[in-house]
């Protein structure tokens, strides 16, 4: 695991491309399903940006499970679905992520869209299926911190489990006496 200072300076990195490459392709390029997937993937880098903060400030240890739970189902789809395949549901789900990056490399593909500078100008579902990726990285990112860090701040103080008291019953320690 690299240091937190490093993921803090990827996610501000992946703030900048975003925001900046909704810029571009929306001013210059004229291709808004980019744009809004552009500004999705940079807002995703931006809450990033902010669970690596909280967790290194200390913010996070007053967070309610709630907000955990809601980070972690907003971005952990794909690494949930990896790990547990027999839940329908979830399957159903990475499925559906999956489809629409796929149409979009499928259309580009059967109309025949180029990747020129000429070719760019307008819709390009090439491009609209980079920043579907983009944005899919930096939710799964999102998952994956949300919960390492909720378990690295809500660890029990002991690893060995709690030893069971049974309470000593009355008439047999009397009996023991005579």
């Amino acid at each position: 695991m690299c240091n937190i200072k490093v993921h803090i300076a990827i996610a501000i990195f992946g703030m900048f491309a975003g925001f900046s490459a909704a810029l571009c392709f929306g001013l210059e390029y004229y291709n808004y399903t980019a744009t809004t997937m552009a500004i999705f993937s940079g807002v995703s880098a931006t809450v990033l940006l902010y669970v690596h903060l909280a967790y290194m400030k200390g913010w996070m240890l007053e967070w309610p499970p709630a907000r955990f739970t809601c980070y972690i189902w907003a971005g952990e789809l794909v690494k949930f679905c990896q790990n547990s395949w027999e839940n329908p549901e979830c399957w159903v789900i990475c499925v559906l992520s999956g489809i629409g990056m796929i149409g979009c490399l499928v259309y580009a593909g059967v109309h025949h869209q180029t990747l020129t500078s000429e070719g760019i100008k307008g819709e390009n579902f090439w491009i609209t299926s980079v920043w579907f990726f983009m944005l899919s990285k930096w939710t799964s990112l999102i998952g994956i911190y949300a919960k390492r860090y909720q378990d690295a701040t809500t660890l029990p103080l002991s690893k060995t489990p709690p030893v069971a008291i049974v309470p000593e019953k009355p008439l047999e320690k009397e009996l023991q006496y005579f």
